[in-house]
């Protein structure tokens, strides 16, 4: 297989996304203390198979502009919250309105890696499966 130009970015995705997803969660979860136990470990193969999903699913991505524009927003306001927590004032209104942001940017985020893969890859393979079963007939 050739990879294109077009494919740094899943490269990309796939080589950084599971380290700075680990750490969000480990983090998020306080589980860094936790050395020593396969509960890393485990966490952290289960990310890097969803980031490995998300890699691949890059690949039929038509909206990168809008996409990484998301996905820096998504970045920004977990990082806010991150510091909100750590500042112990995540129990306010500003608190709770940069998660609601942020849990409706990561859902945007979903929307649109979901809307490329159905328009770009199963849609047209749902075409051509049509035209092979018209042409047979």
């Amino acid at each position: 297989m050739r990879f294109k130009q077009s494919d740094l970015g899943a490269i990309v995705v796939a080589a950084l996304f599971p380290a700075m997803l680990s750490f969000v969660v480990f983090h998020g979860w306080g589980l860094l203390h936790h050395e020593g136990t396969p509960l890393l470990s485990i966490i952290a193969t289960t990310l890097a198979i969803g980031s490995g999903a998300a890699a691949y699913l890059m690949r039929f991505l038509v909206h990168r502009e809008g996409f990484g524009v998301l996905a820096v927003l998504w970045v920004l306001t977990v990082a806010g919250i991150i510091e909100m927590q750590l500042a112990e004032i995540d129990h306010t209104g500003a608190a709770l309105a940069l998660k609601w942001v942020s849990l409706l940017v990561f859902l945007a985020l979903n929307a649109l890696l979901i809307a490329d893969v159905l328009s770009v890859a199963v849609n047209p393979y749902l075409e051509r499966r049509d035209a092979r079963r018209a042409a047979g007939r």
